[in-house]
């Protein structure tokens, strides 16, 4: 099977000729026009500029299975699919402030300062004038245009200051959308910036190079980059980082699940982890590899290529962090090989000065999974012998303290399955099984707590495999004590006239993005693209906006909204900041990030 896993889209014969669309077509359509693999629709990739398509295809994550392509025919696909000339000349900026960034600007108001709100990863705002009295007063004021097919990059809000990230990052005030400075490396970021709550005169991000920035919050300079070392092509940054301390904790996870479908690859020897560097001078402190080195087992039955475990275990979550306890805690992704391992699908803490492992508490063992598992013709020489159930940790996990003033941790899992742990020892307290699972969720991007309640989004969207059960997308309540739930909201069908304003994406029921608590209300977005706040009392919907319609920018860049999955709400003060689009597993794309007020 030849090479292109990520592209794309035949977009217009008329301008490129037969050449370009049957490479399209060779390449990409077996993958990317299968609607059982759940992945980006190939119009939907036609948003990217040709620098971004050339970059996947020769340094991203596509550059292995893009290896026999010549460069030409490459840059003729990137043309062929790209709406935008090879210059991207169509600005993402807004128009600049007229005051410079100064200490009232970070001081007036109150901060989300990274992906999980806080270390704890609570995702619970406490300092909001938002309430369920208010709730109907909060109306759209602005919108920000992102230069991508979908905005994974959650952002984050100090004082004054939204900074949003995606082709560049980007420090707005988040009352007016205007812009003080503007930071671009040489790769993308997928991830959500964090914020320097130490020193509070910076900020961290990690581009899709594995290059981490400091960035002086004031101007916008960096003050030092580190480079990440890669053990393998395929490790990547996907989740966000967490800055405590001293210390920038910054997750390793892995696409190597992706190059698993080439039948002469060998499979698989990548391993997730968490590196630690010094916020001071960027030296890495630790680099904790989960797996321990891959070992040949054997051959492939019909192409004898040799297969190598154990392998897998990415971290795709933000980590925890407990500095009293010094304490580093994180989810892991399943085995990509057989065996599978006994560090994937579990919990696991390190110790935040040396990076050693202190606990891990597997959920699920035996679960080895790669997308080959989805491909009939590759299926029988590239997929483990276990084939899923793909069940990992995509969601960050939570440290609360309970009524007797203990510390506990909460883990959900893409099974349906919720967790209480001792954060101490790892030992499981209860375990609730609250929606029916699947490979995208169960519980895919995130949870949120209270200290009194624990809040839970389900997807249960169907991907290939029939439930055991019926599913049950919606949010839930549990009780910290015992797990029971509380109350449940059942989201209503709303797919059947809804379809991408942009690609060819299709819209899905369920609630797969994390959710974010403020007060007493209970913020979701969903992959059908609606927006709503709920009660944390009941779960009643209060009051909802439709994210899918075009929007008109602030920086007068072209965008719509579709799914909302990825990242969550942020709340601050009187504003609620979400991100819509996401074209990723074959759902509805859009590059909207939308500020809302209740003044």
């Amino acid at each position: 099977m030849k090479g292109l896993f990520i592209l794309l889209s035949i977009v217009s014969t008329s301008l490129f000729g037969s050449e370009a669309e049957k490479l399209v077509t060779e390449q990409c359509a077996s993958c990317h026009e299968n609607n059982n693999l759940n992945l980006i629709s190939i119009s939907s990739m036609a948003q990217y500029s040709q620098s971004d398509l050339l970059y996947i295809l020769e340094k991203g994550k596509m550059k292995t299975l893009a290896k026999d392509l010549p460069k030409s025919q490459k840059k003729l696909i990137v043309e062929y699919i790209s709406k935008k000339d090879a210059n991207n000349k169509l600005s993402t900026d807004s128009d600049y402030c007229k005051q410079s960034i100064s200490e009232k600007t970070l001081s007036t108001g109150s901060k989300w300062t990274s992906w999980g709100y806080d270390s704890f990863n609570s995702r619970n705002q406490t300092k909001t004038n938002i309430n369920s009295g208010n709730i109907n007063s909060l109306k759209l004021k602005w919108s920000f245009g992102i230069a991508s097919e979908d905005v994974r990059a959650q952002p984050i809000v100090v004082g004054q200051l939204i900074f949003i990230a995606g082709k560049s990052l980007y420090a707005l005030n988040k009352e007016t959308g205007c812009m003080y400075w503007k930071f671009q490396s040489k790769g993308m970021f997928r991830n959500a910036p964090a914020f320097d709550v130490s020193t509070k005169d910076s900020i961290y991000i990690v581009d899709s190079d594995f290059v981490a920035f400091k960035i002086n919050i004031f101007d916008g300079e960096v003050i030092w980059k580190t480079k990440i070392p890669k053990e393998f092509e395929s490790n990547t940054s996907s989740a966000s980082p967490v800055q405590a301390g001293g210390f920038l904790l910054v997750p390793i996870s892995t696409y190597e699940t992706i190059m698993a479908i080439d039948p002469s690859y060998e499979c698989c020897k990548s391993s997730g982890g968490m590196v630690a560097i010094n916020t001071k001078d960027g030296e890495i402190i630790w680099n904790h590899r989960i797996e321990q080195k891959a070992e040949y087992t054997k051959k492939g039955m019909i192409t004898r290529v040799k297969k190598f475990a154990p392998a897998g275990s990415a971290v795709w979550n933000a980590p925890g962090v407990d500095l009293l306890n010094e304490r580093v805690f994180f989810g892991t992704g399943q085995s990509l090989q057989s065996p599978a391992s006994g560090f994937s699908d579990a919990v696991i803490t390190l110790d935040l000065n040396t990076g050693k492992k202190l606990w891990v508490t597997q959920t699920l063992a035996g679960d080895a999974y790669n997308v080959g598992c989805e491909i009939p013709v590759v299926r029988s020489m590239v997929c483990p012998e276990e084939n899923g159930p793909d069940f990992d940790f995509g969601a960050s996990i939570i440290q609360s303290i309970d009524k007797q003033g203990s510390k506990v941790i909460f883990a959900g899992q893409k099974s349906g399955w919720v967790f209480k742990l001792n954060p101490l020892n790892g030992e499981i307290d209860w375990e609730k099984k609250v929606g029916n699972g699947g490979v995208l969720g169960g519980i895919h991007f995130g949870m949120a707590s209270d200290n009194t309640k624990l809040y839970v989004p389900i997807s249960d969207r169907k991907v290939n495999k029939d439930y055991d059960d019926k599913a049950q997308p919606g949010l839930y309540a549990l009780d910290f004590e015992t797990g029971d739930i509380i109350w449940s909201y059942k989201h209503d069908e709303m797919c059947s006239d809804r379809k991408p304003l942009y690609g060819e994406g299709s819209c899905f029921t369920g609630f797969s993005a994390p959710i974010s608590i403020a007060n007493n209300l209970l913020f979701a977005g969903s992959l059908d693209g609606k927006f709503s706040a709920h009660s944390v009392e009941d779960g009643k919907k209060l009051w909802e906006f439709d994210t899918l319609q075009e929007f008109q920018t602030i920086n007068n860049y072209p965008s719509v909204g579709g799914s909302i999955d990825a990242s969550g709400p942020v709340i601050v003060d009187d504003w609620v900041f979400i991100n819509s689009g996401y074209s990723h597993h074959g759902q509805m794309s859009g590059n909207a990030i939308l500020a809302f007020s209740i003044k």
